[in-house]
């Protein structure tokens, strides 16, 4: 199962695409950052702030790296990769990504409309006729979260006769009813970013993995990351789950390794390589950056802060935090000072371990910036009684 933890008070954003045309985005493309390493005194507080989060029993392990826009200038781990046997984590562990992996499909649709084998405001339609209601939205509506596209994860992800691929997603969710009017509501859908996972591979002629591959994780160097597989091996964070006072084995399902919406695994350094390409603009255009991070309006009225496989603040800031079984992780990136914040635990999101309220603290204390105030809450559905 994955979604993204959510953190505190609910706002409006009404000026986010307006912001970050004035604001995030002169950055993002600009020149380099300082790359300032964290005080001894700072550090001291940072390390306090993550291994309380052990001491606490919230998560069994974590790691948390923070980076510049061309460094890392802080990174560590706290606690055990592994309960029994017992193994240290560190830095260098990688982890379960969750739907923070949702970045990485956005971006992959960005570069094929770059290359002009796509347009996101073309009809769903023109890439993947098979789906039934896909005549009713664009590609740009369903990275978005606003293609009516079910959240219902369990009936959309279900294997059939003992599969369970890009086929049988299709063939789930054409048993299924939209559950809203494309455009017109906001409803986090893990089942939609599944299906751009198809688009991709569809659109690109290689798997969504390989594609990856070629034009994100093997141009910047990221070559910790990699597709979940079934046994993961080596230096890697085992999931675990809260029972009484003991952790228990929690390993990610079959669906959590077959779908794009939270299927990869990575390392503290594999990420920052990542927001050092966005901070530098060196991946994406300016104009394919810019319409990733700005959030449009729903036709109802109502509010969303979720943009392109983020989601997105007032001031800028962009992030986005995953839960699968086992595993609470968030990437957050400040644009405005150059600064991201990168957090893997091997626990799921609870209101105990939440990664992106974490996150939030650590720039704080370590003073990168003017202070964050508390990020906007996950919204639920904009649609009434729509269950999340």
């Amino acid at each position: 199962m994955r979604y993204v933890n959510s953190i505190m008070n609910i706002q409006t954003r009404r000026e986010v695409v307006a912001m970050l045309g004035t604001l995030a985005l002169p950055t993002l493309s600009g020149s380099a950052f300082a790359a300032s390493a964290v005080s001894a005194e700072k550090r001291s507080v940072i390390d306090r702030l993550l291994s309380d989060q052990i001491a606490q029993g919230h998560v069994p392990g974590l790691s948390c790296a923070v980076g510049a826009a061309a460094a890392v200038i802080y990174a560590v781990g706290f606690g055990q990769r592994s309960v029994s046997p017992s193994a240290p984590i560190t830095a260098a562990s990688s982890c379960a990504l969750g739907s923070v992996s949702k970045q990485f499909v956005s971006a992959c649709c960005y570069l094929l409309q770059q290359d002009g084998k796509l347009s996101l405001d073309a009809p769903l339609a023109d890439v993947l006729p098979d789906y039934v209601f896909a005549h009713r939205m664009t590609l740009h509506q369903v990275l978005t979260m606003r293609g009516g596209i079910p959240i219902d994860n369990e009936a959309g992800e279900r294997p059939i006769d003992g599969r369970m691929d890009e086929q049988t997603l299709v063939e789930n969710l054409n048993r299924a009813s939209l559950d809203f009017t494309p455009g017109e509501h906001y409803a986090y859908s893990n089942c939609g970013y599944d299906i751009v996972g198809a688009v991709i591979s569809r659109v690109a002629g290689v798997p969504y993995a390989q594609f990856l591959t070629d034009r994100i994780l093997r141009p910047l160097g990221m070559n910790a990351t990699s597709v979940l597989a079934a046994k993961p091996e080596g230096d890697f964070a085992q999931g675990y789950e809260r029972h009484g006072n003991d952790w228990t084995f929690a390993p990610p399902t079959a669906a959590d390794r077959v779908f794009a919406s939270g299927n990869l695994v990575s390392t503290l350094a594999d990420i920052q390589l990542w927001n050092q390409a966005l901070l530098r603009g060196s991946l994406l255009s300016e104009a394919s950056l810019k319409a990733m991070l700005s959030v449009p309006p729903l036709t109802s009225g109502a509010e969303s802060n979720y943009a392109s496989g983020w989601f997105v603040e007032s001031n800028g800031v962009f992030w986005h935090g995953g839960t699968l079984a086992g595993y609470g992780t968030t990437n957050v990136v400040v644009p405005a000072t150059g600064h991201s914040i990168v957090i893997f635990g091997n626990t799921g999101t609870s209101e105990h371990w939440a990664p992106t309220e974490l996150a939030r603290q650590i720039y704080n204390a370590a003073d990168l910036g003017p202070a964050l105030p508390p990020f906007v809450a996950r919204i639920l559905p904009t649609l009434p009684g729509l269950a999340p």
